[in-house]
C-alpha cells in the first residue's frame, strides 16, 4: 500500500512480517489472491476496560492490518465499536493506525465528535450484525468479518436465526474470543444446521498478546478459504 513508505523502517519490518504469513496461510489453502471486504469489529462494554487500559486492543487493530492489506484492494481496515448500540469509525489505513488509535480506542468520554456514551456498556449483537448484513446487500463480493469481544452473547436464539439467515449473505463471521470467558452460542457456531454454508468461525486466547502472529493468522484465516469455496459453488458469492 502506498501509505507503507510513510511508516518509520521499524514498523515496516514488522508490517513486512505480519504480511509474509497472511499470505503463507492464504497460499496453503489455495486463496492466494482472492479479493474481499475486511470489517473489524470491537467489543466497548466495560468488562472489556482491561484489554483496552494494558493496549491489548491497540495491538489487535495493528495486527489487523495485514489482514486487510493482503485481501482488500485499498488495504482499509472498515472498523466498528459496539455495546448495547455501534457506531461506524472513520476506515483504518496502515500509515495511520497509531492515531486512529490514539482517537477512537476508548471505553467513555466524546471523541471525534462521537459521544460513547451512546454506544453502551454492556453487549448487544444483534444491532451491529444487522448493520453490517444490511451493507451487503446488492454485493455478490466476499467480506470477512473480524470480531473481537470478550464473551456475553446472551442472546443465544436470536443470533442463531440471524446467523442462519446470514449464511445466504456473502459474508464469512470469524469470532475471536478475548480471555477466560464464557461465549455461549459461539462456542456451537460449528454445529449450527439450517445454513447454506458454514458462515462463521470462533476461537477463543487466554492472552493473544502471547499468540505469535503464524499462529494468531493461521486461526483467523483458518475457515475463510473454505467458506469463499462453499459459497461460490452454493451460488452465495459470484
Amino acid at each position: 500500500m502506498p501509505g507503507e513508505a510513510k511508516l518509520s523502517f521499524e514498523k515496516r519490518q514488522v508490517l513486512d512480517l505480519r504480511k509474509r504469513e497472511v499470505a503463507k496461510v492464504l497460499l496453503t489453502k489455495g486463496v492466494q489472491g482472492v479479493r474481499a471486504r475486511v470489517i473489524l469489529v470491537i467489543d466497548k462494554t466495560g468488562s472489556m476496560a482491561g484489554l483496552y487500559k494494558r493496549k491489548v486492543v491497540h495491538q489487535v487493530v495493528e495486527r489487523m492490518i495485514p489482514v486487510a492489506i493482503q485481501l482488500d484492494d485499498n488495504g482499509a481496515l472498515e472498523p466498528f465499536l459496539y455495546g448495547q448500540k455501534f457506531a461506524k469509525l472513520p476506515d483504518i489505513t496502515v500509515e495511520d493506525a497509531e492515531r486512529w488509535c490514539a482517537t477512537f480506542l476508548h471505553l467513555n468520554g466524546v471523541h471525534a465528535g462521537i459521544d460513547y456514551r451512546h454506544i453502551g456498556a454492556v453487549n448487544d449483537e444483534i444491532p451491529i450484525m444487522q448493520a453490517i448484513l444490511g451493507s451487503l446487500q446488492n454485493t455478490g463480493e466476499p467480506t470477512l468479518v473480524l470480531f473481537f469481544t470478550d464473551g456475553g452473547f446472551s442472546k443465544r436464539r436470536e443470533i442463531t436465526q440471524l446467523m442462519r439467515a446470514a449464511s445466504k449473505a456473502p459474508a464469512f463471521w470469524q469470532f475471536i474470543g478475548l480471555g477466560p470467558n464464557n461465549f455461549g452460542i459461539l462456542t456451537k457456531l460449528d454445529d449450527l444446521d439450517g445454513r447454506v454454508v458454514d458462515n462463521a468461525g470462533f476461537f477463543a486466547v487466554r492472552d493473544i498478546d502471547q499468540l505469535s502472529d503464524a499462529e494468531l493468522y493461521r486461526l483467523l484465516l483458518s475457515e475463510f478459504p473454505s467458506w469463499i469455496q462453499a459459497a461460490r459453488q452454493a451460488g452465495v458469492l459470484r
